[in-house]
């Protein structure tokens, strides 16, 4: 390969690495939303004569969207599901806009709805994002010997549900399935990114991974908390980790 292809070859993995092309598929990024509500205006669609603006909208499960009408009539929002019909008027509407009763927009999924009866648009809600990062400072150690596994949790949002514990998994061999070893409480006051650890001594090769499922919203007691059975949050794994034994040579 000659110098200019060699910079080439370089020039392509920097711009790929840079957008993320060869990220593991269970540390990559999942799309943002559209919209990030932020507690005081939530996530609007404006309706116009030609339809619903945007007419695709992401948002999370824990947030709420409202319908803006700018234009100079009426109009008239169903969704498919038959648990939200509204008719919006550009006159006396709430400062921020018009939203469905209820709460079924807080369940992940796809809903869908018309606007006027022809112009169609879609909500789409998906689930928080949170991930899990698993590492040790060496992948190769002498048998019996202590390792930490350590990482971070990290979820979409500062929340004042607790810190969500890790559960690790391990297995011996690729022909086995993961089966769970511990689960390590994760510590701090409310923020996004919490760190974890365990001390492990493993005597024979072994995979490692972390997981998180805790889906409580908040500190209160389960019976106190508002759906405290209901899947919020997405449940991440990390990537595997693998401890391999240095053989001993003869003494």
């Amino acid at each position: 390969m000659n110098k200019r292809l060699a910079a080439i070859a370089i020039l392509v993995a920097a711009v790929a690495a840079a957008a993320g092309l060869f990220a593991n598929p269970s540390q990559s990024a999942a799309k943002p939303p559209d919209c990030v509500p932020d507690g005081n205006f939530g996530c609007q669609i404006l309706l116009t004569g030609s339809g619903p603006s945007p007419a695709s909208l992401q948002m999370n499960v824990l947030g709420w969207m409202k319908f803006m009408n700018r234009d100079s009539v009426a109009h008239t929002v169903v969704f498919a599901n038959g648990l939200c019909s509204l008719t919006v008027d550009p006159l006396h509407q709430p400062q921020w806009g018009t939203s469905c009763p209820g709460n079924f927009m807080t369940v992940p999924g796809r809903y869908a709805y018309t606007v006027d009866g022809k112009y169609p648009g879609v909500v789409v809600v998906n689930l928080v994002p949170r991930s899990v990062r698993l590492t040790a400072r060496a992948h190769v150690i002498r048998g019996g010997t202590q390792l930490t596994l350590h990482g971070q949790v990290t979820r979409g949002f500062v929340s004042t549900a607790p810190p969500p514990p890790v559960i690790v998994l391990a297995r011996h061999s690729s022909g086995q399935p993961f089966e769970p070893v511990a689960t390590v409480r994760t510590k701090g006051s409310p923020q996004t990114t919490y760190g974890w650890k365990l001390e492990v001594q493993p005597n024979v090769a072994t995979t490692y991974i972390a997981k998180v499922t805790a889906q409580r919203l908040c500190y209160y007691p389960a019976s106190r908390c508002a759906h405290p059975h209901r899947r919020v949050w997405a449940n991440p794994k990390s990537r595997p980790f693998t401890v391999r034994i240095r053989r001993e040579g003869p003494r």
